[in-house]
């Protein structure tokens, strides 16, 4: 078993999941929809598996949802013995009525809607049928104290999803805030590096894809 670094800070790896077929035809996903990686998605999460071969890692945290899941299980299967855990409180906004439908013009009247309330500091408002951003927010924080007090001066990877990462981490870093949450970017497999020391938390990484970048220049055969 290793040892914790004590007095060191904590070091999250927060990370998208891979693509899905709903990712690639735009459909709305959120909680209830419940889908598994696609082709180009299992490639991402092996290039981001092969990322993380020789980092250490002590523990790895995924949403219950099956998308990040897979790309957590893709992650791990490099790290043996290392635990691997699910949270409820680490999965996407729900969409309510939204999901499983295209980005057509009822959802993006509705998301321009939301998007203008948010702009305006409304985050107590749901989506019809969903959560609000203050919900997300909650839960998101809740996960984030959960895992630093289980893993204080160690390093973990959380596989989690776009627009729960966007309300975490605009929620946490310096210089954000909510208001400006769609500043940051959230690529499939995207990599997040979030220290925890005696300070604020800082972020040195944010929605990095080299692995990926590093896989399409790989030669083949």
């Amino acid at each position: 078993m290793r040892s914790k670094r004590k007095g060191s800070e904590t070091v999250l790896y927060v990370v998208r999941h891979g693509e899905t077929e709903f990712n690639r035809r735009r459909i709305v996903q959120g909680r209830k929809v419940d889908a598994s990686l696609n082709e180009a998605g299992r490639r991402q999460a092996d290039a981001l598996a092969r990322r993380f071969a020789d980092e250490r890692l002590d523990a790895v945290y995924a949403s219950t949802l099956r998308r990040a899941r897979e790309t957590a299980s893709a992650v791990a299967a490099k790290h043996p013995g290392v635990p691997v855990r699910h949270l409820h409180d680490l999965e996407e906004m729900s969409w309510g009525d939204y999901e499983g439908r295209p980005f057509d013009e009822r959802v993006r009247a509705m998301y321009e809607r939301m998007e203008a309330l948010w702009q305006a500091g409304d985050f107590s408002r749901p989506v019809t049928g969903g959560e609000s951003i203050a919900e997300v927010q909650a839960r998101g924080l809740k996960a984030l104290d959960h895992i630093l007090a289980r893993h204080p001066g160690e390093t973990v990877l959380v596989v989690a999803h776009g627009r729960f990462i966007r309300v975490l981490l605009a929620s946490i870093l310096p210089g954000y805030g909510l208001e400006r949450m769609r500043e940051i970017k959230h690529a499939n497999t995207g990599v997040n590096r979030v220290r925890f020391g005696a300070g604020a938390p800082t972020a040195d990484l944010l929605n990095c894809t080299a692995h990926l970048e590093a896989a399409e220049a790989a030669p083949i055969g």
